[in-house]
């Protein structure tokens, strides 16, 4: 496919969860993200990119974030419901949206299929160029603070509610499926 025919719609069409952030020019700029981080990269295909390169290549990218976007999203729904505690609905979905927008420009496409870390990938910390794109698109500081914050690669603590949310619901995730594939659990690593 060619750079040029990534569009947005594309990306809504794998990652329909964005359509329930109710603020437009925030659902625009999670669509934006995507679709940029896509023509950068080495994927012709969005979905063959993987979660993780350690994972079996069924594991993708976008059914990972799709995961912790609908169980953030019930996070936080329930965590105001039943603790009257103040949850933006729609920063939580985008975080989620965002939170492993990096892995297009950290792995890319192994000779023998799959993925494999890209020099960019081995450099930089996990989650810095999400960050970056963000900042570039002139996200809120909160959002950009929790993609940095969700990974265990990074020595920044989740600080809003919102960061927390994710943090836990990407784990939640990850380890359902390093389980399954017989791995190492996120909850057993110690620094």
């Amino acid at each position: 496919m060619s750079q040029a025919h990534i569009t947005a719609d594309l990306v809504r069409e794998l990652l329909p969860e964005v359509d329930e952030i109710a603020r437009e020019d925030l659902r625009d700029s999670v669509l934006g993200i995507w679709t940029r981080a896509w023509r950068s990269s080495a994927w012709e295909r969005l979905s063959d990119v993987p979660k993780s390169v350690d994972l079996p290549s069924h594991r993708t990218l976008t059914v990972h974030s799709r995961a912790v976007a609908r169980m953030s999203a019930q996070m936080a729904d329930t965590v105001t419901e039943l603790h009257g505690v103040s949850v933006d609905r729609d920063a939580v979905l985008a975080i989620a949206l965002l939170h492993d927008v990096c892995k297009i420009y950290e792995f890319e496409p192994a000779p023998e299929g799959g993925g494999r870390w890209s020099t960019t990938g081995k450099r930089f910390q996990h989650g810095f160029l999400g960050a970056h794109w963000m900042l570039e698109a002139g996200m809120d500081e909160d959002l950009v603070h929790a993609v940095i914050a969700h990974t265990p690669h990074s020595s920044v603590i989740p600080q809003t509610q919102e960061a927390i949310i994710v943090h836990y619901a990407d784990f939640a995730d990850s380890d359902v499926q390093l389980l399954d594939a017989g791995q190492r659990l996120f909850c057993k690593r110690r620094s």
